[in-house]
């Protein structure tokens, strides 16, 4: 596993797993091209994907993990 997909594990930020492939490929998108994003363009980033469990602030605890 890479760094953001630990992070995930760590955080909790995969409840169910439905949604966790597409957010995990839009951060890995955004983390290729800016390795300390602020949490307004983490979000940005996000905008397109959707988690029915609203586990939202695991997955942005998750990334901030992931930075650090």
């Amino acid at each position: 596993l890479n760094k953001l997909q630990r992070a995930f594990l760590s955080e909790d930020g995969a409840q169910c797993g439905f949604c966790t492939p597409g957010f995990v490929m839009s951060l890995t998108s955004l983390l290729e091209s800016n390795t300390t994003p602020s949490d307004d363009e983490i979000k940005s980033a996000l905008a397109g994907n959707i988690c029915r469990c609203n586990a939202y602030g695991r997955i942005l605890a998750s990334v901030k993990v992931a930075i650090s």
